[in-house]
Protein backbone atom coordinates (compact mmCIF):
# COMPACT_ATOMS: atom_id res chain seq x y z
CA UNK A 1 0.00 0.00 0.00
CA UNK A 2 1.35 3.46 -0.85
CA UNK A 3 1.99 6.09 1.82
CA UNK A 4 -1.05 8.16 2.87
CA UNK A 5 0.24 11.71 3.35
CA UNK A 6 -1.79 14.39 5.14
CA UNK A 7 -0.93 17.76 6.66
CA UNK A 8 -2.70 18.65 9.92
CA UNK A 9 -2.81 21.79 12.03
CA UNK A 10 -0.85 22.39 15.23
CA UNK A 11 -3.59 20.85 17.39
CA UNK A 12 -3.92 17.77 15.13
CA UNK A 13 -7.65 18.44 14.78
CA UNK A 14 -8.10 19.45 11.13
CA UNK A 15 -6.42 18.79 7.83
CA UNK A 16 -4.58 21.70 6.21
CA UNK A 17 -4.56 22.09 2.44
CA UNK A 18 -3.20 25.63 2.22
CA UNK A 19 -1.19 28.14 4.20
CA UNK A 20 -2.34 31.76 4.10
CA UNK A 21 0.63 33.67 5.46
CA UNK A 22 -1.21 36.98 5.21
CA UNK A 23 0.45 40.38 4.78
CA UNK A 24 4.09 40.57 5.83
CA UNK A 25 6.02 43.81 5.63
CA UNK A 26 9.39 43.83 3.90
CA UNK A 27 12.07 43.29 6.52
CA UNK A 28 9.70 41.36 8.81
CA UNK A 29 9.02 37.76 9.77
CA UNK A 30 5.51 36.29 9.58
CA UNK A 31 3.78 34.48 12.40
CA UNK A 32 5.04 30.91 12.89
CA UNK A 33 2.79 28.13 11.56
CA UNK A 34 3.11 24.56 12.85
CA UNK A 35 2.06 21.48 10.88
CA UNK A 36 2.01 17.74 11.45
CA UNK A 37 2.93 15.89 8.26
CA UNK A 38 1.38 12.47 8.74
CA UNK A 39 1.81 9.13 7.04
CA UNK A 40 -1.21 6.87 7.54
CA UNK A 41 -2.86 9.01 10.26
CA UNK A 42 -5.27 6.76 12.16
CA UNK A 43 -4.71 3.91 9.71
CA UNK A 44 -5.71 0.44 10.89
CA UNK A 45 -3.28 -1.34 8.55
CA UNK A 46 0.31 -0.49 7.66
CA UNK A 47 1.24 1.37 4.46
CA UNK A 48 4.65 2.11 2.93
CA UNK A 49 7.09 4.19 4.93
CA UNK A 50 8.05 7.60 3.54
CA UNK A 51 11.82 7.45 3.02
CA UNK A 52 14.35 10.24 2.34
CA UNK A 53 11.77 12.91 3.26
CA UNK A 54 12.67 16.50 2.35
CA UNK A 55 10.83 19.81 2.23
CA UNK A 56 11.26 22.86 0.00
CA UNK A 57 9.26 25.56 -1.77
CA UNK A 58 8.43 25.80 -5.48
CA UNK A 59 6.70 28.42 -7.58
CA UNK A 60 2.99 27.88 -8.24
CA UNK A 61 3.83 25.88 -11.40
CA UNK A 62 6.22 23.58 -9.54
CA UNK A 63 9.38 25.31 -10.78
CA UNK A 64 12.24 27.24 -9.23
CA UNK A 65 11.38 30.82 -10.18
CA UNK A 66 10.31 33.96 -8.33
CA UNK A 67 11.72 35.99 -5.46
CA UNK A 68 10.17 33.89 -2.70
CA UNK A 69 11.67 30.63 -3.98
CA UNK A 70 15.01 31.91 -5.33
CA UNK A 71 15.74 34.07 -2.28
CA UNK A 72 14.55 31.41 0.19
CA UNK A 73 12.03 33.50 2.10
CA UNK A 74 10.43 30.46 3.76
CA UNK A 75 12.22 29.03 6.77
CA UNK A 76 11.51 25.73 8.52
CA UNK A 77 12.51 23.81 11.60
CA UNK A 78 11.64 20.16 12.19
CA UNK A 79 10.61 19.87 15.81
CA UNK A 80 10.34 16.09 15.62
CA UNK A 81 14.11 16.19 14.92
CA UNK A 82 14.58 18.45 17.97
CA UNK A 83 15.62 21.39 15.80
CA UNK A 84 15.45 24.75 17.55
CA UNK A 85 16.62 27.05 14.76
CA UNK A 86 15.05 27.80 11.39
CA UNK A 87 16.71 26.99 8.05
CA UNK A 88 15.94 28.54 4.68
CA UNK A 89 14.27 26.44 2.00
CA UNK A 90 13.51 27.14 -1.62
CA UNK A 91 13.99 25.38 -4.95
CA UNK A 92 17.05 23.14 -4.81
CA UNK A 93 17.69 24.25 -1.20
CA UNK A 94 15.94 21.41 0.65
CA UNK A 95 15.80 20.28 4.29
CA UNK A 96 15.46 16.76 5.60
CA UNK A 97 12.43 16.13 7.79
CA UNK A 98 11.58 13.03 9.77
CA UNK A 99 9.39 11.62 12.47
CA UNK A 100 10.53 11.10 16.04
CA UNK A 101 10.29 7.93 18.08
CA UNK A 102 13.28 6.26 16.47
CA UNK A 103 11.76 6.26 12.97
CA UNK A 104 15.21 6.81 11.45
CA UNK A 105 16.91 9.46 9.32
CA UNK A 106 14.48 11.06 6.85
CA UNK A 107 11.72 8.52 7.61
CA UNK A 108 8.03 8.92 8.45
CA UNK A 109 6.67 5.47 9.26
CA UNK A 110 3.50 4.04 7.74
CA UNK A 111 2.67 1.67 10.61
CA UNK A 112 -0.90 1.29 11.87
CA UNK A 113 -1.69 3.88 14.55
CA UNK A 114 -4.52 5.62 16.41
CA UNK A 115 -3.89 9.09 14.92
CA UNK A 116 -2.97 10.73 18.22
CA UNK A 117 0.22 12.76 18.63
CA UNK A 118 1.08 10.97 21.88
CA UNK A 119 0.76 7.41 20.54
CA UNK A 120 1.92 7.73 16.91
CA UNK A 121 5.24 9.58 17.16
CA UNK A 122 6.95 7.59 14.33
CA UNK A 123 4.06 8.42 11.96
CA UNK A 124 4.46 12.21 11.67
CA UNK A 125 7.00 14.96 11.26
CA UNK A 126 6.23 18.09 13.24
CA UNK A 127 7.45 21.21 11.47
CA UNK A 128 7.15 24.95 12.03
CA UNK A 129 7.52 27.45 9.19
CA UNK A 130 7.43 31.19 8.66
CA UNK A 131 8.24 33.71 5.95
CA UNK A 132 11.29 35.88 6.52
CA UNK A 133 10.77 38.65 3.99
CA UNK A 134 13.89 40.68 3.15
CA UNK A 135 13.82 44.46 3.35
CA UNK A 136 14.39 44.77 -0.40
CA UNK A 137 11.48 42.49 -1.36
CA UNK A 138 9.17 43.57 -4.17
CA UNK A 139 5.68 44.35 -2.88
CA UNK A 140 2.87 42.07 -4.05
CA UNK A 141 1.13 38.75 -3.61
CA UNK A 142 3.20 35.58 -3.90
CA UNK A 143 1.71 32.19 -4.69
CA UNK A 144 3.99 29.23 -4.01
CA UNK A 145 3.96 25.53 -3.13
CA UNK A 146 5.46 23.86 -0.10
CA UNK A 147 6.61 20.46 -1.36
CA UNK A 148 7.51 17.35 0.60
CA UNK A 149 9.29 14.73 -1.44
CA UNK A 150 9.98 11.14 -0.46
CA UNK A 151 10.34 7.66 -1.88
CA UNK A 152 8.63 4.51 -0.73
Amino acid sequence: MPAVVQWFNATNTSQENSWDIGPVDAGAISTDKTFYIWNNRGGGAAVSDMLNCTITTKDSAGGNTGELVLNKWIEVKCESMNETTFSQIGGANIRTIQAGGGAGAGIIKGTANDGTVANAVPNYAKITMHANVPSNATAGNYAFLTRVTYRE
